[in-house]
């Protein structure tokens, strides 16, 4: 049998040369491996942002919030916004409370022509459109106010008392973007037209808030809740003596119930009754209802390319009234 010699090392000093090479080398490849997986995953927490910068991100986009549905009316869920700058028409050298725009019939205004008609109710084949949103603002309010911007057309906000950093931003906005902030009562309570007194002073609690948050006196617009004739003749003469004008409607979309059409029926319903009228006040609920949301466009786009004009409510015009005095 052949027999194996045994492995002799011929120097100590030489294996511990050689082990301690390799010691060395082996630390320095761990060492670098593991820093350089540090880096990356640095490098790779460094493209999502922070708990601070998912905060401000929020707070840019707004309508992040529209996914949301708060369903207390009279508590909008703050959040945190900068507020509209409003660009202040006119000043009252008594006060720091600027007033809105009114009718201009100068060359500048591109509407004056169909403004003077209605000042002077030559109104036969106008084709006016005055687009109304009731009982807000609400979560929604700034994907309402988005839209009319892309189409840049105006409307009438008949807006209620809504507490909130968010609800005050809106009060803010639809100044600043040129639409009417009107009056709807702070309350919308309909046990106040028992009470004329009592009444007018949910008025003017709104109209108050209004001027606080927006430094603007709004026009003088206002909408009993449930149109006037839920109301009596004692509110509306409180209502005239306080020198507002009040309008109803001749145009509904139909979603002023719990049971809300679909957005082709709201949008048919009122393209339709437009086509019944010159001046066309129509009523909806965008702000509340998702399908009056989603129907906006398909009116917007078949009336304007009818040639019907879209504007904003001014004191000085008349409005259709369901009760009269």
């Amino acid at each position: 049998m052949k027999k194996y010699k045994k492995l002799k090392i011929k120097s100590w000093k030489q294996f511990i040369t050689y082990t301690l090479t390799c010691l060395v080398v082996l630390s320095a490849t761990i060492i670098g491996g593991s820093f350089a997986i540090s880096r990356i995953v640095s490098a790779s927490e460094s493209n999502y942002p922070s708990n601070s910068d998912e905060r401000l991100l929020a707070a840019s986009d707004i309508n992040s919030h529209n996914s949301q549905n708060n369903s207390n009316q009279n508590e909008i869920a703050p959040v945190d916004v900068q507020p509209a700058t409003t660009q202040p028409t006119s000043q009252d050298s008594s006060s720091n409370i600027t007033t809105a725009p009114i009718t201009d019939s100068s060359d500048g205004d591109p509407y004056a022509d169909i403004k003077t008609r209605l000042l002077s109710n030559d109104t036969d084949g106008l084709k006016v459109v005055f687009l109304t949103f009731d009982d807000g603002p609400s979560t929604y309010t700034y994907e309402v106010l988005d839209l009319l911007s892309t189409y840049n057309i105006k409307g009438t906000f008949f807006t209620n008392h809504r507490k909130g950093d968010y609800a005050a931003d809106c009060y803010r906005r639809i100044v600043a973007d040129g639409h009417t902030l009107a009056n709807h009562t702070s309350s919308h309570n309909y046990e106040f037209y028992n009470d004329p007194t009592t009444f007018l002073g949910d008025v003017q609690t709104l109209r108050d808030y209004q001027i606080e948050l927006t430094g603007v006196e709004p026009p003088k617009i206002f909408r009993f809740p449930g149109g006037s004739a839920n109301a009596n003749e004692s509110c509306v003469q409180a209502i005239l003596d306080a020198d507002y004008n009040y309008a109803d409607w001749n145009v509904v979309a139909g979603d002023g119930s719990s049971s809300v059409p679909e957005s082709a029926i709201i949008a048919q319903n009122i393209i339709d009754d437009c086509h019944q009228h010159d001046v066309s006040v129509v009523l909806c609920h965008a702000e509340l209802k998702e399908n009056t949301r989603a129907a906006l466009p398909a009116v917007i786009e078949t009336l304007s390319a009818e040639g019907y004009t879209f504007l904003p409510m001014e004191e000085v015009f008349y409005y259709p009234r369901q009760l009269e005095i």
